[in-house]
């Protein structure tokens, strides 16, 4: 008996880690336990979004614009500061190397949705920042206060992303059982609440949303 010829190629798959050289950075990815999840938490739960979302979720796919405008704040915040911290540069005759951890923390990425990466991208650019931040306070060109302002003002914009993270959730309904106003549809409305109706139907979707793939 002949084999079948089999084309079908497997999935994509490339193993990742990440070097954390700022404390701060890691206190944000294991989080506060009881009170905000850490990294972890997040790459699971934006998973499960994507999930629902692509089974056409409105519930899931609202929480991923949450999430996603939460993120778009913190990248501006971290770059402005970044911007300004690099602006108060201006030796010119001092060079030095560029500063980083002698024991960085190694972490593995398990991730497997678009915003667990996007989130990844996110604490890197916090952990360059602190860095840069950490050394230009030890070399004296920034005051104590000055730096204990940025510090919070950044630390405050990812953790602000990860509590966002906690208030989504997905309901297990489609935009079919919303048209048809069925138990499920209702029901739905009445434990998670309305969303605006651009996102019920299907108009408004976060940049980073999976492909529905169930009508």
């Amino acid at each position: 008996m002949m084999k079948k010829n089999n084309n079908k190629v497997g999935m994509l798959r490339s193993d990742a880690s990440i070097a954390l050289h700022a404390s701060d950075s890691v206190a944000l990815w294991h989080g506060r336990k009881g009170k905000i999840q850490g990294l972890p938490g997040f790459f699971t739960h934006t998973a499960e979004l994507e999930t629902s979302a692509a089974k056409d979720d409105p519930y899931a796919d609202y929480g991923l614009i949450l999430i996603e405008n939460s993120l778009n704040e913190a990248f501006l915040t971290i770059n402005q500061l970044s911007t300004g911290l690099m602006a108060n540069e201006r030796r010119r005759r001092v060079t030095s190397s560029e500063c980083a951890s002698l024991k960085p923390v190694e972490k593995a990425l398990f991730v497997t949705s678009r915003f667990g990466w996007r989130m990844v991208a996110l604490i890197e650019e916090f952990d360059l920042f602190m860095v840069d931040l950490l050394d230009a306070q030890f070399k004296a060109r920034m005051s104590r206060q000055e730096f204990e302002r940025q510090r919070h003002e950044a630390g405050h914009c990812v953790r602000k992303v990860l509590e966002m993270s906690q208030t989504t959730q997905h309901s297990g309904i489609s935009r079919n059982d919303v048209s048809a106003n069925n138990p499920k549809a209702q029901s739905a409305k009445e434990k998670f609440g309305r969303i605006p109706m651009e996102v019920m139907e299907g108009v408004v979707r976060a940049e980073f949303a999976p492909e529905i793939k169930q009508r």
